[in-house]
Formats: C-alpha cells, structure tokens, sequence
C-alpha cells in the first residue's frame, strides 16, 4: 500500500521556511547592490526609482507603492531627481488631473552608465562560483522573474 503524501501542514512547513530563506537571501542581495554605492552620485533608491520609469513614466503614487514609502517621500525623491535633470514631470494622457515622472535624455543615459558599472561588479562578485553554481543560478534566474513579476514587480509602467 502507498504511503500518503506529505500533511497539509508539512507542505505548509516547508514552504514558510523556503519563504523564510528566499528572503534571506534577498535581503543581503539588496545589501550587496547597496554597498555599491559610493563611486557615482546616484544612491540604490535613486537606481531604483530611475529603473523603475523605464520605459513609459509612473504615476507618484506608483512609485510610492513599489518603493514602499509614502506618496510625499516618493515626491521629494522625484523632486529631487528632478532638480539634477534626471527625470520630468508630463501629463498623463490618460487622465488630466495626473503627471507621469519620465526619464530625461540625460535620466537614461546616466542610468545606462550606472547599470552597467553595476553590472561588471556582479559579475566581478560571480567569479567566485563555481561553473556547477553558474549552471543553478542560471536555472533559477527565470523562476525568480516570474516570482517578481506575479508578485507585481519589475518596473511595469501601471499606473
């Protein structure tokens, strides 16, 4: 006679501790992403704001919500970037009353720049993988997009 399947609880079990890990690991990427500060006079959360508008615009209040903080500290970044020539405000065409926060031709280029320096960091930093962990890490990079993109990230241009 067969064995039943794992409890309901156990699968629960399981998965909370997977969740557990996978923030884990999250976390200290964000750290790693962060301490690359320093060289540019972006921050991360600038990085990450300027990412975020590529490539139609967002709404503030869109920003506020991927970024996690309120719709004012969300419009002091904007202002901010704003000041330095990295973004614009323009009408929403979708609704009058509205403006998407738009990259500048200088906004991308820059952000270009950038990411590409924090690219050939990462991949400094990969060096140290074996070939066997490149393979797993490869095999895991889609699964981690389409966590992402379910779970509402990535960038997308909602408004």
């Amino acid at each position: 006679m067969a064995s039943p399947g794992p409890a309901p609880d156990d699968d629960r079990a399981r998965a909370v501790l997977r969740a557990h890990r996978l923030r884990e690991v999250m976390r200290y990427s964000v750290y790693f992403l962060r301490r690359m500060e320093g060289t540019r006079e972006l921050t991360s959360q600038q990085i990450s704001l300027l990412t975020m508008l590529r490539p139609g615009g967002l709404r503030i209040t869109t920003i506020a919500a991927n970024m996690g903080v309120r719709v004012s500290t969300a419009t002091q970044s904007v202002d901010r970037l704003s000041r330095a020539g990295y973004v614009r405000r323009d009408p929403d065409p979708t609704d009058a009353r509205a403006v998407l926060v738009c990259l500048t031709p200088y906004g991308l280029k820059e952000l270009a720049l950038e990411d590409q320096r924090r690219s050939d960091r990462v991949a400094d930093a990969l060096c140290v993988l074996s070939p066997r962990e490149l393979d797993s890490l490869d095999a895991a990079l889609p699964v981690l997009a389409k966590l992402a993109r379910t779970q509402g990230a990535g960038g997308e241009t909602s408004r």
